[in-house]
């Protein structure tokens, strides 16, 4: 019988001529998962700090200019409180577990989505649970949508690595199918994220921020 086996690219990242960055990945949505790598990483405050951007994944390389320029007041996202019903919430966790052909096909990727009060916006996915939330940040900064106001779903364990992507992102709320480590729920905590873990059927592990997941008046 025949297997689906996932592939694997080994981007290479230049900045402004520097040592290139390796960048384990899919080979897919390149320029949402750049924007939001360099985004996360400090390397920019937003999409206007990227003067070039030329890949070609036939020797998976990517050429990359950058300008940094200050960070004004009025780009700064006020992160508000999100209260959302958790039967919902485990109702969009469930269409989200069957978002992903390819990991039907080869269980070999992670999925990254932002939902809101009306449900699940936009997903992405790749064999690093890493790339796939860089590729929805990239995503969300060259769409302008901001994400003080949605929750953040993900298919992976809640590691400090992760949620400090979300924080820089502005996330108010995580769910995962997951659960977190204790680093990732001091951040939380610290950051006022609500946090849940193990969402799966009718059920979730509720970390931090148990209020939230209810309707609010």
């Amino acid at each position: 019988m025949k297997d689906y086996i996932i592939r694997e690219v080994s981007l290479r990242l230049v900045i402004n001529g520097q040592e290139p960055i390796l960048l384990p990945c899919s080979g897919w949505h390149v320029n949402e998962l750049i924007t939001g790598y360099l985004y996360t990483n400090g390397y920019i405050h937003a999409p206007g700090d990227i003067q070039s951007l030329d890949y070609n994944m036939g020797d998976q390389t990517a050429h990359i200019g950058l300008e940094k320029h200050p960070l004004l007041l009025d780009d700064i996202q006020q992160a508000k409180s999100l209260y959302l019903p958790a039967a919902s919430i485990l109702q969009w966790m469930d269409e989200f577990s069957g978002l992903s052909e390819v990991f039907r096909k080869t269980g070999a990727v992670h999925t990254a989505a932002v939902a809101s009060q009306e449900g699940i916006h936009k997903h992405f996915e790749d064999i690093s649970r890493h790339n796939a939330i860089e590729m929805l940040i990239g995503w969300s900064l060259m769409q302008n949508e901001a994400f003080h106001d949605k929750c953040l779903m993900l298919s992976c364990r809640i590691s400090r690595s992760i949620i400090n992507k979300a924080v820089v992102a502005g996330f108010p709320m995580i769910v995962s199918t997951s659960p977190p480590t204790d680093q990732a729920l001091d951040i939380a905590r610290e950051n006022n994220i609500a946090l849940a873990g193990f969402a799966r059927g009718k059920r979730m592990n509720v970390y931090c921020g148990t209020e939230r997941f209810t309707d609010k008046d």
